[in-house]
């Protein structure tokens, strides 16, 4: 099976991990339905590794290095999606998904200020149609009373966006310059999730026990949904296509998450339909900016 199916299966199952993301954690805690969401992905994917029978092979090959390497791409992958859910919660799945598709971008700029890469014209134009396409955004916001560069929900699926970004480049590290295992990464991954997640949340609970002696507060009510578990494992399966299409050697990561990030292609139209939402045209054309810009900035590598 070519690297480019494992891809664009893995887009699929994104754009499908989307709309339940969105379901879920709509007017919703985020912890808790963080916490939940990633408990049945790290279910399903060990039982899926043991039903293969290959979960001895995966704790095998885990020592003191990559436990640490592992642990350090849940951090990422954590902080994006505490963002992410947070932009999620309020912002329309219209404008917070297509912000999280400018990730490639934000890896251009993250070779060029840690690794010194010089950029050609090409991705210039690109960086601009990039940023082109956020104004469209704030020019389309405005008309559903989203304050684009105030609101403090599109900063956060700007930073989600961001992280994002430090975790594609961290898995170009983590599977073609150490060659690590990709099950043995993703098994020490999604462990490493529900722990980070679940002292979060201990941590967030003891500080709001702590404030509510003092002055009450209103924090957001828990609510349990089906789209919950699908959460979880819609990611699991996605992530595992994604890592082995990126592990073998030679394979382009910035052509590899550029293809990934055209889920958003799916999720906008499918969560326009599912969640009843307005403004599509504006919308489109801000997505189709920033789609054309990534193209741009992967042509002119």
């Amino acid at each position: 099976m070519s690297w480019t199916w494992y891809i664009l299966a893995s887009a699929v199952f994104l754009a499908l991990y989307d709309l339940a993301k969105k379901a879920s954690v709509r007017d919703n805690a985020v912890l808790p339905t963080l916490l939940c969401s990633t408990v049945f992905g790290c279910a399903a994917f060990v039982l899926g590794l043991w039903a293969a029978g290959r979960l001895p092979g995966a704790a095998a090959a885990v020592d003191g290095p990559l436990v640490l390497l592992g642990l350090a791409k849940s951090v990422i992958v954590a902080t994006s999606w505490v963002f992410t859910f947070c932009a999620l919660r309020t912002l329309p799945i219209s404008i917070a998904t297509p912000i999280r598709a400018s990730a490639p971008a934000l890896v251009f700029l993250l070779a060029f200020f840690l690794y010194g890469e010089t950029s050609g014209w090409l991705q210039g134009l690109g960086m601009l149609t990039v940023f082109g396409g956020y104004f469209v955004f704030s020019w389309a916001g405005k008309h559903e009373g989203i304050d684009f560069f105030r609101n403090r929900a599109v900063w956060c699926a700007i930073a989600g966006a961001f992280f994002s970004a430090i975790s594609a480049v961290w898995d170009k590290y983590l599977f073609q310059l150490r060659q690590l295992d990709k099950e043995a990464v993703q098994f020490l991954f999604q462990i490493g999730l529900v722990l980070v997640y679940g002292l979060l949340l201990l941590a967030t609970w003891g500080w709001r026990k702590r404030k509510t002696t003092l002055r009450p507060s209103n924090p957001p009510a828990f609510e349990w949904r089906w789209t919950m578990p699908l959460v979880g494992i819609l990611l699991a399966a996605a992530d595992w296509l994604y890592f082995a299409g990126i592990a073998p050697e030679g394979v382009p990561i910035s052509v590899a998450s550029l293809m990934r990030r055209f889920s958003v292609v799916l999720t906008f139209l499918l969560g326009a339909k599912f969640f009843h939402e307005t403004n599509l045209v504006r919308k489109g054309l801000a997505l189709a900016a920033i789609l054309i810009g990534v193209v741009l900035l992967c042509l002119g590598k």
